[in-house]
């Protein structure tokens, strides 16, 4: 199918069906044998976590890191590792599930258990990676040994406040498989077409963790430009350069040559620059998409 909008490209993160079946759909591209049952049971975990089925866990309740993240990192995820094929660079059956599973799980974290009275969970910012790695081996014991090893190390590197040498790795392609995910983690959610309205939700966890140094949601809003610099040299040094794979995957699915996550990126900040120039008493005007603000004006007025 060919696109013009490369927001459309990327599809719907927002429902998770749809997300599991392109995923499972894509690796059978590149890797036409692979069993995808570990990957659909990762899902259905997710699911009954996240909903608040899980005994023991309540409800997700974090509003950026929600399952509409999750959906487009493990999206992102797949077509990164497409594109490695592509490259030459592939991975074997277990590291393909190591890094879509770590995806699934990797802000798994956030979680609340049913002892833990208060807060969204957005408290558990700081450690929240290693709360990940905690419940991938409690709720992931049944894999073997070195998958479960390489899933817990593919969750470590999305610490993104941490070089990536933190994380020592057995090989090369337990190192792709981690790099492959953290980068989808920074590509996939800086490309959602919501992207700058979600910005108001993680200011509010920001707020709750009691990080990130902003005195309001304007001062993130004017701080992302900064962000997105820094980010940048993290895909293009610290993480490899991965992130150009991109454009490989979306090359063999339709005619050009177009990465419609960078495509997407772009728009995002060009929307950006022109919203941090207005006033502030005006900029949440023009903030439209997905009934961000009038839930953030809810919320404001509830407190």
């Amino acid at each position: 199918m060919t696109y013009d909008s490369p927001f459309a490209a990327l599809g719907n993160t927002r429902d998770t069906g749809e997300v599991a079946a392109e995923v499972c759909r894509i690796v059978l591209t590149f890797a036409p044998d692979h069993d995808l049952t570990r990957i659909v049971d990762a899902f259905a975990l997710v699911d009954r976590a996240f909903d608040g089925r899980l005994a023991g866990y309540q409800k997700l309740k974090t509003l950026y890191h929600n399952r509409i993240h999750t959906n487009e990192v493990v999206l992102c995820a797949a077509r990164m590792l497409h594109g490695l094929h592509l490259a030459g660079q592939g991975l074997d059956s277990d590291h393909i599930d190591a890094a879509l599973i770590g995806a699934l799980l990797h802000d798994i974290g956030y979680l609340m258990s049913d002892e833990e009275a208060s807060g969204t969970g957005a408290q558990f910012t700081g450690s929240h990676v290693l709360r990940g790695v905690d419940f991938a081996r409690k709720h992931l014991a049944g894999l073997p040994p070195d998958l479960l090893e390489t899933t817990t190390k593919v969750i470590m590197l999305t610490d993104h406040r941490k070089h990536p040498d933190w994380v020592k790795f057995d090989n090369l392609q337990q190192q792709r498989a981690a790099f492959a995910t953290a980068t989808a983690d920074l590509i996939g959610q800086m490309a959602n077409r919501e992207y700058i309205e979600r910005l108001l939700f993680l200011y509010f966890e920001f707020e709750e963790a009691q990080m990130g140094g902003f005195g309001n949601v304007h001062e993130l809003l004017e701080g992302t430009a900064t962000f997105y610099r820094m980010t940048k040299a993290r895909l293009d040094k610290d993480l490899n350069g991965l992130s150009t794979h991109l454009r490989r995957h979306f090359g063999s699915e339709q005619d050009g040559d177009r990465d419609f996550y960078m495509e997407s990126i772009d728009r995002n900040l060009d929307f950006l620059d022109r919203l941090v120039r207005m006033d502030r008493a005006h900029r949440l005007e023009f903030l439209k998409r997905g009934g961000v603000v009038e839930q953030v004006l809810e919320m404001q007025g509830r407190s």
